[in-house]
């Protein structure tokens, strides 16, 4: 009987560990998936401003929310929800135009390599960058920095030597950088406005202006006021 009993217990202790060994092995191969939740964004209008800012949706939209972010940012990894958001209730109704400006200001080493990397990604694989942008996102949350290059190559079937290549001459973030600085970005995110073609525009709650990144609620308001 104790015999039994003991048989029992191994059989018990043997399924308990194979059932964490399973646990743990899903676990490591969820953390190691790059590509999850990947958004489709091809049959949104890509495009790009003439000092090559990217822009996602309709072209005709009368309204455009630019964000100035930095893909090492916790507060723009986190805002980012709020983007995606926007961009589902606005850009891909063709209400509205969504313009990504890189300003790398959080971590001197990979702030701008991360901006050069999703620079690069578009040139050497066009339409690629809006995938990109998520991708790194989510591997500058995960902290998975030096991994990067290898891991958005991989990503978009590009050599990596190439994307090296590319990334140590991609200078966009410096455009935008500057554009920033003169129209008075100091952090990141900030969100701003443009009506039509006209300049970029602070968003303003009576009558002052709203920096950073603004809540939904006001982003919403911008955009249904004017349609």
């Amino acid at each position: 009987m104790e015999s039994q009993k003991q048989q029992r217990y191994l059989a018990v202790v043997v399924i308990v560990v194979a059932v964490a060994a399973i646990a743990a092995i899903a676990v490591i191969l969820t953390s190691s998936n790059t590509t999850a939740a990947v958004r489709d964004y091809s049959n949104i209008p890509q495009s790009r401003t003439e000092d090559g800012a990217f822009v996602l949706g309709n072209p005709d939209a009368p309204v455009t929310i630019v964000e100035f972010a930095d893909f090492t940012c916790p507060h723009c990894q986190e805002y980012s929800e709020s983007i995606h958001r926007f961009i589902d209730e606005f850009v891909v109704t063709g209400k509205a135009k969504f313009e990504y400006r890189m300003f790398p200001i959080v971590h001197p080493q990979y702030a701008p390599f991360t901006a050069q990397l999703a620079e690069c990604a578009a040139e050497l694989s066009p339409g690629s960058f809006w995938n990109a942008h998520d991708l790194i996102f989510q591997l500058s949350s995960a902290g998975r920095y030096d991994a990067m290059g290898r891991l958005v190559a991989e990503r978009f079937d590009l050599e990596y030597s190439d994307l090296l290549d590319c990334a140590g001459s991609a200078q966009q973030y410096t455009t935008d950088m500057n554009l920033g600085r003169e129209v008075g970005v100091q952090g990141t995110p900030a969100v701003m406005v443009r009506y039509g073609d006209g300049p970029l525009q602070w968003m303003s709650s009576n009558g002052q202006p709203m920096r950073g990144g603004v809540a939904y609620s006001v982003i919403s308001e911008v955009v249904t006021s004017i349609q």
